[in-house]
């Protein structure tokens, strides 16, 4: 019986789609025809207000054409494992994180229906290797997918590790059968799986091991903030409450919203607001008052997006030269600065201890060494970060490096696997 299997690459940064229809491929959709790269939908959801929301595209476009009104959202899938974390409001309308996954997810489905003339029940969903390194929250991360997917729509659905979706796209390069390591990095995690290919139909026993970690991209952008912009936002405020002696530092709390690219826009929630507006009240010097009203600023322009994308900016000039100027000249936020590629190892030293870590467990798992592995792929733009680039090539040499900045290789794997799945149904 013929039919019509989705599959979906969803992002933290970027989303596609492609499906296998009546048995045949249908590659990257282009479902955001306002985009750069039609095919790719950068995985924004903006409300002008609690009825109205747009994706993608024309979620920029429209934030922008609203003087930056409204409430924009990025990097959302890097909240599902949170288990505090239940969702936001807007005006009187209480959202949950499941509905806000849902809705892009429907989007993605209405469109994708209309390219391919069908209704479509039935969707293969790519996943981290691990949204949480507990595994309590990892769990909790896909119960909420489940949710968002069946919210979407889909009556039927198959998750599959992206790093796993990646290993069988490039299975179709392969002539003998070879141990490969596929590193998949994208904004919010990074995935490694170590399995066997070769031109023999795929089983699940070709997978010798699975691990990731939930830092990547977003984790790299943070670490400008927090080690050096943020001081102009007071993160560094000093205060002293009404009738105590007791000196105090703006909470860490406070200043890790700010730090994150996922977590920032929360800064306007009316509690935490309120929270920083008594503690300019309370800073004890002038200087940390007006930092604080620069975070208002941009709290209250809406800039929080623009200045990371200037942070997007500045980190991939670092990958290419020593030095990059970062530059925003918003009213009342102009802020200018250079940053070495020196200061940006150092800095995110932690974030690769723990992405390295998560690969060795990955081979420790298999229990194979480096010299065993034949090929090692990495896709995604963090691959390319000189130090993260050179962490692999010391452990497995420069000769087994197949680096591909593919935003397509786990979404054809995707439709590997939804034709797999179509024989065994």
């Amino acid at each position: 019986m013929s039919e019509t299997i989705l599959a979906i690459d969803f992002g933290t940064s970027h989303s596609l789609v492609g499906a296998l229809q009546d048995g045949k491929r249908r590659d990257a959709l282009a479902i955001d025809p306002g985009a750069d790269d039609p095919t790719l939908m950068r995985t924004l959801l903006y409300f002008p207000n609690a009825d109205v929301c747009f994706y993608g595209a024309e979620a920029l476009k429209q934030f922008t054409d609203n003087d930056l009104e409204g409430r924009l959202f990025r990097s959302f899938k890097s909240h599902l494992a949170n288990q505090h974390y239940l969702g936001t409001s807007i005006d009187n309308r209480i959202l949950s994180l499941e509905t806000m996954v849902g809705l892009f997810l429907l989007e993605i489905k209405k469109r994708s229906e209309k390219i391919l003339g069908t209704t479509i029940n039935k969707a293969v969903i790519g996943k981290p290797a691990r949204y949480s390194m507990d595994e309590v929250a990892d769990e909790f991360a896909l119960h909420r997918m489940q949710k968002a997917a069946e919210y979407a729509g889909f009556t039927e659905i198959l998750f599959v590790p992206e790093p796993l979706a990646a290993a069988l796209e490039f299975r179709r390069e392969i002539q003998e059968e070879k141990t490969i390591l596929i590193g998949d990095f994208g904004g919010g995690t990074s995935d490694f799986t170590i399995m066997k290919i070769s031109k023999k139909p795929f089983q699940k026993s070709d997978v010798l091991a699975v691990d990731g970690c939930p830092l990547a991209g977003d984790a790299l952008d943070s670490v400008f903030m927090s080690r050096r912009l943020n001081r102009s936002f007071g993160a560094q405020t000093q205060y002293r409450l009404p009738l105590s002696e007791n000196l105090l530092k703006m909470p860490s709390g406070v200043m890790d919203r700010l730090n994150k690219p996922s977590q920032i826009v929360h800064l306007k929630e009316r509690d935490t607001y309120h929270f920083i507006k008594e503690v300019q009240k309370c800073a004890l010097k002038d200087e940390d008052k007006a930092a604080i009203e620069r975070l208002f600023i941009m709290i209250e322009d809406q800039q929080i997006f623009q200045f990371f994308e200037e942070i997007e900016r500045t980190k991939k000039v670092l990958s290419r030269k020593s030095t990059a100027h970062f530059n925003f000249d918003y009213p009342d936020l102009e802020t200018t600065d250079v940053f070495s590629t020196t200061e940006f190892r150092e800095w995110s030293e932690n974030v690769k201890n723990d992405i390295i870590a998560a690969l060795e467990r990955c081979l420790a798992s298999a229990e194979l060494k480096a010299e065993q592995i034949d090929y090692v792929f990495l896709t995604g733009g963090t691959a390319h970060v000189p130090f993260i680039q050179k962490e692999f090539e010391n452990r497995f040499g420069a000769h087994k490096m197949q680096t591909k900045n593919f935003f397509h290789s786990i979404l054809s794997g995707l439709i590997e696997s939804a034709k797999s799945w179509s024989e065994l149904s």
